[in-house]
């Protein structure tokens, strides 16, 4: 009498047993990031808030090529949620010069901070920053015109600022924006022209997005 082989009927088995157990893996997973999402829709984090309160200029310079300087910008950084918010400034910034030219600088923030903050708060920073453009480029005549006159107009922009939102036991939300702080006149009133302050009482930054938003474990 001939043996009974069940060899494909038990591998028929066990394949179906894994794409069973594979289906459930899924469906709970497309679950619990669905009950995630519609628990950050209600929650609806917002943006925090920055306000560019003061701005000080020392060792400014210009050349025909070149725009140097020190710069420390005091922020204030204002959470409006009930969660809580960790805002990272990384060190690489943009400041722009404008007239009839738009002249863009690489600005280096001496070190990355970390701003933790409780719902509802306020916190101001100060931001230490530099320039050594070194990239040869034509500097416009109206900026020289301008420095020569006293009054130099600034727009800074803070590139890639990352904000995370925490709440409870939920994963934490990453979102990734640009802070845009606009129309910043400054003031060079010393005998050599080298150091500015910002005049007036400060400025409102608005934020745009930069890579949009993504959620991470914490």
């Amino acid at each position: 009498m001939t043996p009974t082989n069940n060899t494909p009927t038990t591998r028929c088995c066990g394949n179906s047993f894994f794409r069973r157990l594979t289906l459930v893996l899924v469906s709970i997973f497309v679950i619990i990031m669905a009950i995630i999402s519609i628990a950050w829709l209600a929650m609806h984090p917002h943006d925090p808030g920055f306000r560019l309160t003061s701005l000080s200029v020392t060792n400014f310079a210009l050349s025909d090529s070149q725009v140097r300087g020190k710069y420390e910008v005091g922020l204030t950084i204002t959470n409006p949620n009930k969660i809580k918010a960790q805002v990272v400034l990384h060190r690489v910034h943009t400041l722009r010069l404008y007239g009839e030219e738009w002249h863009s600088m690489a600005a280096v923030q001496q070190q990355q901070q970390t701003v933790f903050m409780e719902k509802f708060t306020n916190k101001s920073v100060k931001v230490d920053m530099e320039v050594r453009d070194s990239r040869q480029k034509v500097v416009p005549d109206v900026l020289f015109k301008n420095w020569t006159k006293g009054v130099v107009n600034f727009n800074m922009v803070v590139l890639g600022v990352k904000v995370r939102f925490q709440s409870g036991i939920w994963p934490s939300m990453d979102k990734l924006f640009d802070v845009q702080c606009m129309n910043l006149d400054v003031e060079f009133l010393s005998p050599t022209k080298d150091t500015g302050k910002l005049l007036g009482i400060g400025k409102n930054c608005h934020t745009v997005n930069a890579r949009g938003t993504a959620r991470s474990r914490k």
